[in-house]
């Protein structure tokens, strides 16, 4: 009974020592794959850098554009209510309300 005892405890041992070999060995592995992935990874990620530089690049000038756009947009509704404003003006001078009111008793023309 006590070989028996002591042939289990030390296979025990054994697969325990050789689990934590297959650890070691698989930790290695990932650390070795993770290192590689890394390094592939670096051309892409230059590549992406320069790709959101530009991006932002293009983004500034579409935001200088839209400003732009925005400024006339203003500056056509200044004029657009300068013009109404004008043309009120017009309507209420005395002198055309009186042409309005001769008009109005002028005599057609008969052929």
């Amino acid at each position: 009974m006590g070989t028996t005892a002591l042939i289990v405890f030390l296979s025990s041992l054994a697969i325990g020592l050789v689990s934590l070999v297959v650890l070691v060995y698989s930790a290695l592995s990932i650390y070795r794959t993770a290192r590689y992935g890394y390094k592939d990874l670096q051309p892409w990620l230059k590549l992406y850098q320069e790709y959101m530089m530009n991006l932002q690049g293009s983004l500034k000038i579409m935001e200088k554009r839209a400003q732009n756009i925005t400024e006339i947009g203003l500056q056509m509704r200044e004029s657009v209510d300068d013009m109404q404003d004008a043309l009120e003006e017009m309507r209420n001078h005395p002198l055309v309300r009186a042409a309005g009111f001769m008009r109005r008793f002028k005599r057609s023309p008969q052929l």
